[in-house]
């Protein structure tokens, strides 16, 4: 009965005339709260008119229409979800809304969940504990390995994702996206306002052909000097650029002394191009790498840094997965419980690095691809693989080998292709073994609109 009750709650919510259909009703669903509904009227005027059916929900009807489903606002909403995509066939889900505020206290306008996968990193020194982190690959990964709601608390102990320090995993998601998920974690309407504009004007230009939308823009050096014998950005950044076919490569190297500092990345962006890629170490404020074998440190780009950018109507999307916490959203002014940099110091800042890039009124990019939190490339890892690299490099291979042109499908069709190439043994203890390969999935979050077409609408050709 209350399933039968859901279905017609959320029938309520169709236009009069619209019925369900196989076909789907709805491409792409929006979720704000009340506030932001108005800024986003234009972006929703916008999807329609280049062909993305478009349902936009406030995050209270979401509440009232499933108040007898979930245990937490998050689960709610994860519910809305499912089963707007088993009605309306919705494909997207843009989340509109992040932390509320700059206090202590944290409080979201779009719920978040936190994967209890708890695996720190291992400095070679010390070891940096780490108990839970953000993923909004909870509300992509609809359904378990039967067909199920997959609840990501298999014991239903309102501890989600739960896999313990030094024991098995006690929650086993599938961890395949079955819809694809971004956010834009706006804190007030004049953020929404800036990424509604960039989005609009961005998609409305045909960039496919232009110059400046053509270049690839990789930042790197040696990654991990004591731990390699090879320049691992420097690697995995070159095996990225021969996915690019048709692309002009503008590698800021250390070891090519083009990476010197974050003045050269700066200027590069300034120039315009598709695609970023930063291989190397990151926190919420910053990225850095390193010279060859060397344990010296180069500032790539800090927030400070990010008001030289005027890159504006010339916007990359950004990836930066090997960078941790790089798009950890849930810092503030007055909010510290994480590590910056390796744990040396607190530090506290009014947003995260990737979502400064997407907020930039002037330029920054147009969505950035990051990790939530501690992330792990290979060499980290026990087996040498299933590190974050892959990730970040095989995402330009669905663009430019693929073909799919679409940021959302491209980040959930890397996700399944990471998790068929490696397997995930849940009933590892280890520090550094599959918890990590898992925990890499499940951070590698989409600050954006997962219904972007990469490049802008082709326009029709006049007759």
């Amino acid at each position: 009965m209350k399933y039968l009750a859901l279905m017609l709650a959320i029938l309520l919510l169709l236009p009069i005339g619209e019925s369900t259909s196989n076909e789907g009703i709805y491409d792409l669903l929006i979720v704000a709260p009340h506030k932001f509904l108005k800024a986003l009227e234009p972006l929703v005027e916008h999807k329609i008119r280049h062909g993305i059916r478009t349902k936009l929900v406030s995050i209270e009807e979401v509440y009232e229409q499933i108040f007898w489903y979930g245990r937490d606002k998050a689960e709610k909403l994860k519910y809305f979800i499912k089963f707007a995509h088993e009605i309306w066939g919705i494909k997207y889900v843009l989340l509109v809304g992040g932390r509320k505020g700059q206090g202590i206290r944290e409080d979201y306008w779009i719920p978040v969940r936190y994967s209890h996968l708890s695996r720190g990193y291992d400095t070679g020194k010390s070891y940096m504990r780490e108990s839970k982190f953000l993923t909004d690959l909870y509300y992509a990964d609809l359904y378990d390995q039967e067909g199920k709601f997959s609840s990501w608390d298999d014991n239903s102990n309102c501890i989600f994702g739960e896999w313990p320090e030094n024991a098995k995993a006690i929650d086993r998601p599938d961890l395949h996206p079955d819809v694809y998920v971004g956010r834009l974690p706006c804190r007030n309407v004049r953020e929404v306002k800036i990424v509604v504009r960039k989005i609009i004007e961005y998609e409305n230009g045909e960039h496919t052909n232009s110059s400046w939308f053509k270049r690839f823009v990789v930042v790197a050096g040696d990654t991990y000097p004591n731990k390699t014998d090879y320049y691992d950005g420097e690697v995995y950044t070159q095996k990225g650029i021969e996915y690019m076919e048709g692309f002009e490569p503008v590698r800021l190297w250390a070891s090519k002394g083009t990476l010197r500092g974050w003045i050269d990345v700066v200027r590069e962006i300034n120039k315009g191009c598709g695609f970023i890629w930063f291989s190397g170490h990151g926190n919420p404020a910053s990225w850095v790498t390193h010279p060859p074998n060397s344990d010296k440190w180069i500032t790539g780009l800090k927030l400070w840094h990010m008001i030289f950018l005027r890159n504006d109507g010339k916007l990359p999307v950004c990836i930066s997965g090997s960078g941790c916490f790089n798009n950890m959203f849930n810092v503030s002014i007055w909010h510290s419980e994480w590590v910056y940099f390796m744990g040396l110091i607190h530090y506290n800042i009014p947003r995260c690095w990737g979502w400064s890039l997407v907020r930039n009124p002037h330029g920054g990019s147009i969505a950035t691809i990051a990790a939530t939190a501690f992330s792990y490339e290979s060499p980290d890892i026990k087996s040498r693989e299933g590190g974050i690299e892959w990730l970040d490099m095989h995402f330009f291979e669905q663009y430019g080998r693929r073909g799919i042109t679409t940021l959302g499908e491209a980040w959930g069709r890397t996700i399944d292709a990471f998790l068929e190439n490696f397997t995930i043994n849940w009933d590892d203890t280890s520090r550094n073994g599959s918890a990590l390969i898992a925990k890499n999935v499940e951070e590698w979050l989409l600050i954006g609109d997962p219904s972007l077409r990469i490049g802008g609408y082709c326009k029709p050709e006049k007759s």
